[in-house]
């Protein structure tokens, strides 16, 4: 069924939102004062989804995606809306959130504009593909949800063009020596590929069947330009937590060197860093300057002590996972930083015992896109911190937790950080101060 549908707005996820008799429709792809053509192509007693056929009536503000995937590829949901009214959409997304779940007066809170990111384009350091067989060739792409369309991601714009070159070049090395993609069947063959790129160095990580990577593929492998090291992990589960697991070195350095304005770090195969490290520094740069008044930091979700190492105060920093303080503590002791104290454990079990001290007066929380457990809303509350810093990749999530705060604490300061360009994901943080 077609239909002709005005855009008024866009949605959450970066979708056109319009409406059919009174009944809204999401259309992706569609833009605000757009008259398009849609099929529709769901339907329920609320809302219709809607396929984008033609635009009629093109926004001012459509560009040409630069992707030739983009069709079909679903990671740039807003790759057709030019760059600076995507900054603009999603900042209103973050006011809407606030608005829909609390009681917030925004007019009260400072908010500026979204932080751009200074590159727009190879700003991705680290991705993890599946490895494929693309008509006969070992490549590495990703198969869309609710389809069977498969993305080949070896010249994706968004990635660093030395790793893009680096795909290229492992795709005929893997080719050439008569590779396998795995078998669930016989448990062989190459599953995925973990690629960080540090300082212009590659790490490289291969996650295969019992098989493993010959040793010939992993020497020809390491005469790349780049390639630093490789390391293996022989993996057959259906789970997808490789870390949980040990890897082994088959080549190179067991750690390359991470370097800010100020320190060096050495970074680990299991130590995770975002995709985009550009705009990580701008957060930890951010975070910093909101917590120039505290004297004593609680910091949860801590990754491997980047922020917290760059900070001057008495600070008690926990993560879950223990390899990730194992490189935190090494870091620490590296920079000769003795104000930093590492806690690998539970948060709600570890934020509870050093929260009940009450001698800490702030709170910094880094979540991605989870929200707070109970037990971490409720310790705030006893606790009564006087400022929390709160940065999380989804604005609903982060208005759902600031709804349940809003009682004890104001909202003093919103930021927002496009560390995900050309999708409607924003890193945003929240300063909140206890009433």
């Amino acid at each position: 069924m077609k239909k002709n549908v005005e855009i008024k707005k866009l949605g959450i996820n970066g979708e056109g939102i319009g409406y059919i008799d009174r009944k809204i429709v999401f259309v992706p792809g569609a833009l605000p004062q757009e008259e398009v053509i849609v099929e529709i192509i769901k339907q329920t007693r609320t809302y219709s989804e809607g396929k984008l056929l033609q635009v009629v009536k093109p926004s001012k503000d459509r560009v040409t995606p630069k992707c030739r995937s983009y069709d079909n590829c679903q990671g740039c949901t807003m790759l057709h809306l030019s760059y600076f009214k995507q900054l603009n959409a999603k900042k209103e997304a973050v006011r809407e959130s606030i608005r829909k779940y609390t009681e917030y007066d925004l007019s009260r809170t400072i908010f500026k504009d979204v932080i751009a990111a200074p590159s727009q384009e190879g700003f991705i350091t680290a991705v993890n593909l599946p490895i494929v067989d693309f008509k006969g060739k070992i490549s590495f792409g990703i198969y869309q949800r609710d389809s069977k369309y498969l993305t080949l991601m070896t010249r994706c714009f968004k990635q660093h063009p030395i790793i893009n070159e680096c795909l290229l070049k492992l795709e005929e090395i893997l080719t050439t020596n008569k590779c396998k993609t795995y078998s669930d069947k016989f448990r062989t063959g190459l599953r995925f590929l973990k690629v960080k790129l540090i300082d212009n160095k590659l790490q490289l990580v291969f996650i295969t069947g019992r098989d493993g990577l010959k040793e010939e593929i992993v020497k020809e492998i390491s005469q790349l330009p780049h390639v630093a090291s490789i390391f293996m992990s022989v993996n057959t589960s259906k789970h997808q937590e490789f870390d949980e697991l040990g890897y082994s070195k088959l080549y190179g350095a067991t750690r390359l060197e991470l370097h800010d304005d100020k320190n060096q770090y050495l970074v680990s195969v299991k130590s995770k860093l975002p995709e985009n490290i550009e705009m990580m520094w701008k957060q930890n740069q951010t975070i910093k300057s909101l917590v120039q008044d505290s004297q004593k930091i609680i910091s949860l979700n801590c990754g491997i002590g980047l922020l917290e190492l760059n900070l001057d105060q008495e600070i008690v920093a926990i993560d879950e996972k223990r390899y990730q303080i194992d490189d935190a503590k090494l870091n620490a002791k590296y920079l000769k930083k003795e104000n930093v104290t590492f806690i690998a454990g539970d948060l709600d079990s570890k934020i509870v015992t050093y929260a009940k001290k009450k001698v800490y007066d702030t709170l910094i929380i880094q979540n991605e896109r989870y929200g707070l457990s109970d037990t971490i809303k409720d310790t705030i509350k006893i606790a009564k911190f006087k400022t929390i810093i709160y940065a999380c990749q989804s604005h609903s999530t982060l208005a759902k937790d600031l709804a349940d705060l809003e009682k004890n604490y104001k909202l003093e300061r919103i930021i927002g950080l496009d560390t995900s360009c050309h999708n409607s994901y924003l890193t945003t943080i929240v300063k909140l101060v206890r009433k």
